[in-house]
């Protein structure tokens, strides 16, 4: 049996296009919706709606990563399928995943292949490569700006990968990835820890990897993605701490912590950067280069001011 979680948090009329996809595309799954206490009407189509769903609604926010254990758990499926609530489902995308996952008992995990909303692969988040230090300090120091073509930007990214290939990989973004009830209860689901959201995925697909389990990409099992949604609620320094925050704890977590020191201190040089480079009036490409300067400023004293690397 298949079950789908997802997770919602003011998604607006988002979350109705991704329930009646799944319905309409994967009409034997599970549907199990989490909402992290949402204060906009995105759970208004529940009461309109003729089939079952599980809808657990929380008074507070919990975080992704623990209203994603608290769907599974809640949950009957051996197959549990993790999906954003602005992604829609394909014809066949939901078992083209079961399909994989079922195919060999080292597979773990599979990840679907998400397209934006003009049909195009969302290459560079879709799958990535484990992060490492040369690809953080590309990223915060912005060399990916003035050479995007540096190697450990392009290790990171998969750059030139044209995503049309069935292959193992590190880490599927969990916007859309199916993951086996078995290694979800060797591994104790998501670390709770990486809230309110970022790298709760990357932090689960490594500990996969480290049990001997395998994680595919699946180009045939095709999801449409918005991007970015919750980003709408959060202002740019909330973000920035939150994810930055994560970042850190991911490389203390996995790597120690002189590597998350180092980490850290990236981060902090980083967010100054931008500080400047937002007060002189310079565009930066990438989403999380681009915030205003008192923002990047506020951001880089709060990580200056931390007491330990993970906090």
């Amino acid at each position: 049996m298949i079950s789908v979680i997802v997770v919602n948090w003011n998604s607006g009329p988002l979350l109705e296009r991704c329930v009646l996809s799944l319905r309409k595309h994967a009409p034997g799954c599970e549907i199990v919706l989490v909402d992290n206490n949402s204060q906009d009407s995105s759970l208004d189509f529940t009461g309109r709606i003729d089939f079952d769903l599980l809808v657990l609604r929380n008074h507070q926010n919990s975080g992704f990563a623990a209203a994603c254990n608290q769907g599974w758990r809640a949950s009957r499926g051996d197959k549990i399928l993790f999906l954003n609530p602005d992604a829609e489902s394909l014809p066949g995308g939901v078992d083209s995943l079961a399909g994989r996952l079922e195919s060999e008992p080292g597979i773990w995990a599979v990840g679907g292949q998400l397209l934006n909303p003009a049909g195009k692969p969302q290459t560079g988040f879709n799958v990535r490569a484990f992060p490492t230090l040369g690809a953080v300090a590309a990223e915060l120091l912005l060399l990916d700006e003035i050479w995007p073509g540096n190697p450990w930007t392009r290790r990171y990214r998969l750059a030139g990968w044209d995503h049309k290939s069935s292959r193992d990989v590190d880490q599927p973004a969990a916007a859309c990835l199916m993951v086996r009830r078995t290694g979800l209860e060797a591994l104790g689901g998501f670390d709770e820890r990486f809230r309110p959201a970022w790298f709760e995925d990357v932090d689960l697909c490594k500990r996969i990897h480290d049990a001997g389990g395998r994680i595919l990409f699946e180009p045939k099992a095709q999801f449409i993605h918005q991007g970015a949604a919750s980003l709408r609620t959060l202002t740019k320094e909330e973000f920035l701490r939150f994810y930055h925050a994560n970042q850190i704890r991911y490389f203390a977590k996995h790597f120690g912590e002189k590597a998350a020191a180092r980490v850290r201190r990236l981060v902090i040089a980083g967010l100054r950067m931008r500080s400047l480079i937002a007060l002189l009036g310079a565009p930066l490409r990438s989403r999380t280069a681009t915030s205003s300067a008192r923002s990047c400023w506020r951001a880089a004293r709060h990580f200056a001011t931390m007491r330990e690397a993970g906090e």
